[in-house]
């Protein structure tokens, strides 16, 4: 997971959901968030998105209007991780 925010943010932000069992990786130059269409410019921050990408480079599982605060959210990514490995 990447977002334009700090890494002590979503170091909090990984702890309010009990944990993560994938890092959480921070885009403060937001490259990443532009490259994948969601920068908003005018106003300097990132559409929440979910991308998942495998160690091939395929897009596994795509959401650009992800509920972050939404613990239940995570099932679908959860789900697409665990297949990441097969």
């Amino acid at each position: 997971m990447c977002s334009v925010d700090s890494k002590p943010t979503l170091t909090v932000f990984q702890a309010s959901l009990g944990g993560l069992p994938f890092p959480l990786g921070s885009d403060l130059t937001r490259t990443a968030a532009r490259a994948y269409g969601v920068l908003r410019e005018a106003q300097a921050f990132a559409q929440r998105s979910m991308f998942v990408i495998d160690g091939n480079g395929i897009l596994r599982y795509e959401n650009r209007s992800f509920p972050a605060n939404d613990p239940a959210a995570y099932e679908a990514v959860l789900e697409a991780v665990s297949h990441l490995g097969t």
